[in-house]
Parts: structure tokens; C-alpha cells; sequence
């Protein structure tokens, strides 16, 4: 998708030099995709879902030039916004140890410290993919998974204050996250199996790195937040502790590597060479020659001490070849990342982010997987 841009009109005098110049504009402007100031945040205005689930089952755009190899000539780098979620980092293995380019395929690794502006940068066309939890991306700009990197198993926490020691003792009490979001997900799923509603406990909408502080501060009594900032949570406030965790819900939170529809269509060979890397950056990560310098690789991206790092990534599932596999059979169990979907679907639906449940699955492709894998 692009976004339109003005043309100068270099040769006035040309006609057929103006009429053609003409065309590139109406064709560039009529395929210009939802930006983060039409959408919302991630899922934290009321968004239009309904268009984003038509473009991810749609065409590429004609405007699209390919090449026989299914590639776009002299297009640039592959460009894919991460940040800081144990599960992404395992990427910054592929950039530093030179895995894209042994791969034959051209990457730009975009740093975002903060998640929510990934999926703004995402949701503009400023990124060509994006590393997010799946259920996020129902409501951001349309995008496919084309590879699972894990499911959240602990990473993901609803943390309470001092005093403060279970879910139930959330009834009446304030908490702190990003609406619409992941740890809004886990909230409404703790409530849920401790018999409580979401109208029994006030939220307080804040940006995830902004909860510690909050907590320590007792602006709030719980706040949700993922690997690292639960971790700084933690630390910071004296007494406070996990009161559920995404431990507590598997599959509930599954987080991928989701490519632009045209992007996909008209790249497909080079995101097929960078569903390979993951499977190679995995086994860098887990082969115990080069384990302890995988996990120092991983840990600077973040300033995290190596040991930290070693100890908080068992909260995060990573998926290799087989657990992808078992992932994207269709199924409407969290074991399932269509049945996960559906289950965020559900969500925003029944809190009105958007009126009509979504066909989750256009939003999954696992050809590229399975061509990768032969399978």
C-alpha cells in the first residue's frame, strides 16, 4: 500500500508527459491504507476492523511490479518493527550475527522502545511487518502471520501492590494498562475465571512503561505489564507480586511475524527466506556452543544483565518448526492460533471496539511455513 505523494509537473509544455504523470498519481493515491490517525492506537480507539480484515483478504494492488522470482526489483530492504518482548528479541540474533544476508534476503530491523508506537509506525506504511501479539493486530492495519515466534507463558502479568494479594482482591480496586491491548486481554481473563466482571474494577489507561512508575507512586493497585517492564514492576515496588499470569492462560497470548498483504503478495520469495531465519536463530539460541552469546546478543538490545534475561525468557514459549505446525492447525482451543484468534475477536466485539465478529482466518498463512519446512 502507498501512500500518495505529489508529482511535479517537470515538462508543462509535454502534454502525453502530463496525462502520464497524471495517472501515477490517481493510481498511487486510490490504494492508500488506514494510518494510525484513522485507526487508533493498536486497538485503543474504536477502529475499523472491517476494512482491515477486507484488505488482509484481498488482492495485492495492481500497482505492484514483480519480477519472475516473485520479487519487487530495487525495492529496499525488508523493513520490520520489534520491540522489547523476549520472543522478538530472539530476532536481534539474525541481525548481528549476519543470518539475513547468509539467507540471501535484505532486512531492516526497526527498533521501536516502545510497542504501541511499532503498531502506529505499522499502521502509517511505515514498516513493511511487524513483530505483535496476534490478537493486537486484529485492530491495527491489515497484516498476515506468516510465522508464530511464541505464545506468552508467565511473561504476561496483572502485578498487584503491597496488600493486594489475589485477582478477587482487585473488586472495587484501579488498574493500570493500555486498553485494548494484550494485558487488557489477560485482565478480562483473570476477571473471568475468578467470577469477577470487568465493571468490577476501574481501569486506568496508561502506556505499558509508564506502570511501574504508577504502581510505585499508588496512582494505581495493579497494573498489567510484559517481560521486561513486569520485571522493573516488580523490583521497584516493595511487596508487590503477580496475581495472574498468562501461565495461567497458554495460547491465550501468541505473538508473530505479520507482513503487510502487499508486501506478502509481491515479496512472497524474500518473507519466505526470512520464515527460515527464525527456524536458523532458534537453533543459534539453542545450541549450547553458541547459547551464552545468543542470550548476551539478545540481553544488550535491551540493557538487560545476560542472567535476567536467561531466568524471564522460560516465561515465553518460543515455537520452533514442530510447535508452528501444531499452532496453526485449525482448532477453537487457545492451542490453536485460530481458535486464539477468535478468542480475541470475541473481545473487542463484546466491548464494541468494532459491531461484527471477523473470518479470523485470512489473517493466517502457513504456506510459507510449510514450503519452508517441505511439507
Amino acid at each position: 500500500m502507498k501512500n500518495c505523494k505529489r508529482l511535479p509537473l517537470l515538462f508543462a509544455t509535454n502534454m502525453l508527459a502530463v496525462f502520464a504523470l497524471l495517472s501515477l498519481l490517481i493510481l498511487g493515491c486510490g490504494d492508500k491504507a488506514p494510518t494510525s490517525k484513522d485507526t487508533g492506537k493498536g486497538g485503543d480507539a474504536k477502529s475499523s476492523a472491517k476494512d482491515t480484515h477486507a484488505a488482509v483478504g484481498s488482492t495485492a494492488s495492481t500497482a505492484a511490479k514483480t519480477t519472475e522470482a516473485g520479487t519487487t526489483a530495487a525495492a529496499g530492504p525488508l523493513k520490520i518493527g520489534y520491540s522489547d518482548w523476549p520472543g522478538w528479541l530472539v530476532w536481534e540474533i539474525a541481525k548481528q550475527k549476519g543470518l539475513f544476508k547468509e539467507a540471501g534476503v535484505e532486512v531492516d530491523l526497526v527498533w521501536f522502545g516502545d510497542y504501541g508506537k511499532s503498531i502506529d509506525a505499522y499502521s502509517a506504511n511505515k514498516l513493511d511487518a511487524i513483530l505483535i501479539a496476534c490478537g493486537d493486530s486484529l485492530t491495527a492495519k491489515a497484516s498476515v502471520i506468516v510465522v508464530l515466534t511464541d505464545y506468552s507463558n508467565g511473561n504476561d502479568m496483572i502485578i498487584g501492590k503491597k496488600g493486594v494479594d489475589s485477582i478477587k482482591a482487585l473488586k472495587g480496586k484501579t488498574v493500570g494498562l493500555e486498553l485494548n491491548l494484550v494485558e487488557h486481554l489477560l485482565l478480562v481473563a483473570a476477571l473471568e475465571k475468578n467470577n469477577l466482571k470487568e465493571e468490577d474494577v476501574t481501569i486506568k489507561k496508561m502506556d505499558t512503561p509508564a506502570t511501574p512508575e504508577a504502581l510505585k507512586t499508588g496512582d494505581v493497585d495493579a497494573v498489567g505489564a510484559w517481560y521486561p517492564i513486569s520485571g522493573k514492576a516488580l523490583e521497584a515496588v516493595a511487596g508487590s507480586k503477580p496475581l495472574f499470569t498468562s501461565a495461567d492462560a497458554p495460547g491465550l497470548i501468541y505473538d508473530a511475524l505479520q507482513v503487510d498483504p502487499d508486501s506478502l503478495k509481491s515479496r512472497r520469495n524474500e518473507w519466505k527466506k526470512v520464515v527460515g531465519v527464525w527456524f536458523k536463530c532458534l537453533k543459534f539460541l539453542d545450541d549450547p556452543k553458541t547459547h551464552k552469546e545468543a542470550i548476551e546478543i539478545m540481553a544488550k538490545r535491551i540493557d538487560a544483565k545476560p542472567e535476567d534475561l536467561e531466568k524471564n525468557l522460560k516465561g515465553t514459549a518460543l515455537l520452533n518448526e514442530e510447535g508452528n505446525q501444531k499452532a496453526m492447525r485449525k482448532r477453537r482451543t487457545l492451542e490453536s492460533i485460530y481458535g486464539s484468534l477468535q478468542n480475541a475477536d470475541d473481545f473487542y466485539v463484546k466491548r464494541k471496539v468494532y459491531e461484527k465478529h471477523l473470518d479470523v482466518t485470512p489473517f493466517v498463512d502457513p504456506s510459507l511455513l510449510e514450503e519452508v519446512l517441505g511439507k
